[in-house]
């Protein structure tokens, strides 16, 4: 397991067999975004990812997705436990038309 796979910091995948294995919670997921222009042909996001419907103990990985005028490419990924918000900025090295959330529905949600 990398450490980027271990949200709950205790060196185990049990929140992925809990959640998707034996359990039965499917999490809803909410995401804002705002476009800045940045220097030269670059810009900036500031972005929410909200998880909703789920208990506290409830945690994924969730694929971030932008588009730089040839389709969506995977940023990366945000890792939220229980109903919470993340917020992050993101700095591109191009101009960025559009960023998603789990654009190709690559986890389970509502």
């Amino acid at each position: 397991m990398t450490k980027k796979m271990d949200l709950q910091q205790n060196g185990r995948l049990d929140w992925f067999f809990r959640e998707w294995v034996w359990g039965t919670q499917v999490p809803r997921y909410s995401f804002k975004y705002e476009l800045q222009p940045a220097e030269a042909a670059n810009s900036k996001s500031r972005r929410k990812s909200r998880q909703s419907e789920v208990d506290e103990n409830f945690a994924m990985f969730v694929p971030i997705f932008a588009d730089f005028g040839d389709g969506m490419v995977r940023l990366t990924q945000v890792g939220i436990a229980g109903n919470s918000t993340k917020t992050l900025q993101l700095r591109f090295g191009s101009q960025t038309q559009k960023v998603a959330l789990n654009a190709y529905k690559e986890i389970l949600e509502r």
